[in-house]
């Protein structure tokens, strides 16, 4: 039974839609369509700010034609470098204290501490960005680290309560609102 007295039917999956939390309460989880559409919307977002940064910061450019090949140049230095504050401001940051990006919050849905149901923190909300997005950026296995990510996106349709592999290292779950 649920918390709302309903009797909740197993699909073929045995899922009911619904996931307990360690202390004993239940939340209804979201859906693989959801999860998808606020990925989708944050990457759109993502994207439109990117461009205004690229736009408002004219003196950083790629130039590969001073033939310097294998030589970290200032400008990938600094590109990192607001990529890594770009992703704890829009990722990291809000998941942490809110359980929500942008892209989450118009969804309705948002990320929760499997064991509280509370938001997830700091640790946890590292952990689920880290397990997807660092095997990607790993130089000379990058392919097979893009590979992970899809998969890692991908298994959390074969599980119970849609948990994928970046939610069962970070103890979280993503719920309806």
């Amino acid at each position: 039974m649920s918390d709302l007295g309903h009797l909740s039917i197993p699909d073929e999956n045995g899922r009911t839609g619904w996931a307990e939390l360690g202390f004993g309460g239940t939340v209804q989880v979201a859906k693989p369509s959801a999860r998808l559409g606020a990925r989708l919307l944050d990457g759109i977002l993502v994207f439109i700010l990117w461009i205004v940064v690229i736009i408002a910061v004219p003196g950083i450019s790629f130039d590969s034609t001073n033939g310097s090949y294998g030589i970290l140049d200032l400008t990938m230095v600094v590109w990192q470098i607001v990529g890594i504050l770009f992703t704890i401001a829009y990722e990291i940051w809000p998941t942490a204290r809110w359980g929500q990006t942008l892209g989450k919050r118009i969804m309705g849905i948002k990320v929760v501490h499997a064991a509280t149901g509370e938001a997830p923190g700091w640790g946890k909300s590292f952990g689920r960005w880290a397990v997807p997005t660092l095997p990607a950026t790993l130089p000379f296995v990058q392919y097979i680290g893009w590979i992970f990510t899809v998969l890692c996106y991908l298994s959390l349709g074969h599980d119970p309560v849609y948990q994928g592999w970046h939610d069962k290292a970070a103890g979280t779950l993503v719920v309806r609102r």
